[in-house]
């Protein structure tokens, strides 16, 4: 691939390690005037595609790309969100430079994210079976490297994999395309009741997630939720209408269930603000940091028996606190754009030639004594770090036996002293999220996962020493997490004394 399209200007190196700063790009002191364009285009793929469950069998609601573009000012970012279980690199990179070939957006300036629904397509089939060749089975990777190598086949451009990156681009193109001038109201409501921290400690001192519900062994959880409902609203100088918003919540997109293509609760969350503000309001749902927080209450779910009825009151229950805190919302006074964004290196896991020996094996036999689903989990954990490895994703060390280390890219938007968005690789765990919100010195702070990257799980240190899933499953080692939180707080800190 050319770098041409791709310039980084280092601005400033840190001494934190294994992280420098990338870029950053604000805008003009004297401007004052925002403006916004939002526009979304269906990405629902054909039925039979890959789903989290394997082939879908419909169409329960189609799903979407949604994108908002900022402009104040020369400068101008974009983020677009979409109806899919994660964004791989090769998406984030194609899209991103796909609209810096149609628009004045720069390629650090566009964050690129997804509501992570467990019913949207996924964009890998290795079931962790297939030894002889590792790198089959990924689709939109492979779909991207071809184009990128100029070595497109008789169908590429007709399949699904070009069609949603060039909606997922054009959905950006197209929000450029309709800015107009907009004033920002913002602020937070709470909704108890919807979202329960899914790791649980035993009687026996471990902790587990997902127990199952009333399990007699499930003492407490075994960390905290965030109830809270980020809300930003966009109003049209013109008529003061709203047109958009930006709503942020932290709960897994897992509650329909089924192998039919469906949105999960956000869904219900657009329907229900549509009758709200109106039929053309788009909502652009932010996925929060939910890595270990789901809407199953293990000790009381009387409350949440059928899947159908538990995604709509999800969706509407945050239309309900959206509506109410309506009135409650800040007009922001100089909403003017900002936005920075840092590279930072985390080390990853370390696995030994015997583990990936075993966990290449098309039958392998228990290796750690764990449950037979870890066990599943961490074999393709492991062939996923020696992916990275060996198609160099990953940077190795420079002298010794260190750990490889992987680039990850923070990114944080702000607009005036008000409102602050960040963009976080990976599915990362609450506690991580709560600790930005509570060192960011703007009023609102908009967090959004699953950025630019497939990460997997990003699991706090103390985490790291409970074990379970998300740490068998993340490939990234102990700190990594903090070190992302590092870069988010260091970034708003410096936004805001701008």
């Amino acid at each position: 691939m050319s770098n041409s399209k791709v310039m980084f200007i280092v601005a400033a190196f840190v001494l934190l390690p294994f992280q420098v700063a990338l870029s950053v790009q604000q805008t003009p002191g004297n401007s004052t005037s925002l403006y916004v364009g939002v526009a979304e285009m269906n990405i629902t793929p054909p039925v039979g595609y890959g789903q989290y469950r394997g082939p879908s069998t419909g169409i329960k609601d189609s799903l979407y790309a949604k994108a908002i573009v900022f402009q104040s000012g020369e400068e101008k970012a974009a983020i677009v969100v979409c109806d899919v279980i994660g964004i791989t690199r090769e998406f984030s990179t194609e899209v991103r430079l796909e609209v810096g070939r149609e628009t004045d957006i720069s390629y650090q300036n566009i964050i690129v994210s997804a509501t992570h629904t467990h019913t949207g397509p996924v964009f890998h089939t290795d079931d962790g079976s297939v030894s002889n060749n590792p790198d089959t089975g990924y689709p939109l990777e492979e779909y991207v490297n071809r184009k990128w190598a100029g070595q497109l086949q008789a169908g590429d451009e007709a399949s699904y994999e070009a069609r949603l990156l060039q909606n997922t681009a054009e959905a950006v193109i197209a929000a450029n395309d309709a800015l107009e001038a907009v004033t920002i109201e913002s602020g937070s409501g709470a909704a108890e009741g919807l979202s329960f921290n899914r790791r649980y400690v035993m009687s026996d001192g471990r902790v587990r997630f997902n127990p199952g519900v009333g399990n007699p062994h499930a003492i407490r959880p075994a960390g905290p939720v965030d109830p809270e409902i980020g809300i930003l609203l966009f109003r049209r100088t013109e008529d003061n209408a709203a047109t958009a918003g930006l709503i942020n919540f932290a709960n897994h997109t897992d509650t329909v269930g089924g192998s039919e293509y469906s949105a999960d609760y956000p869904f219900y969350l657009a329907s229900s603000l549509k009758t709200v503000f109106g039929d053309d309001f788009i909502t652009i749902f932010g996925q929060g940091t939910s890595g270990n927080i789901n809407h199953v209450d293990v000790l009381e779910a009387s409350h949440q028996q059928g899947s159908g009825s538990v995604t709509r009151r999800i969706g509407r229950s945050i239309a309900e606190v959206v509506e109410m805190e309506i009135p409650n919302l800040q007009r922001s006074v100089n909403p003017r754009l900002a936005i920075r964004g840092e590279q930072i290196y985390v080390p990853l896991q370390q696995y030994t030639d015997e583990e990936l020996t075993w966990a290449l094996q098309d039958e392998r036999e228990s290796f750690y004594h764990q449950r037979s689903f870890l066990e599943f989990r961490r074999a393709l954990k492991i062939r996923s770090l020696e992916k990275m490895q060996r198609t160099g994703e990953a940077i190795p060390p420079t002298a010794g036996s260190g750990p490889w280390t992987l680039p990850l890219e923070i990114q944080v938007l702000s607009l005036g002293e008000d409102v602050a968005i960040v963009g976080l690789p990976g599915e990362v765990f609450v506690e991580l999220g709560l600790e930005i919100k509570a060192a960011s010195p703007f009023r609102t702070t908009i967090i959004l996962e699953l950025t630019n990257r497939h990460i997997a799980y990003v699991p706090t240190e103390d985490a790291f020493d409970q074990g379970d899933y998300e740490t068998v499953n993340s490939r990234l080692a102990p700190g990594g997490g903090e070190l992302m939180v590092d870069s988010a707080i260091r970034q708003l800190n410096d936004l805001y004394q701008y």
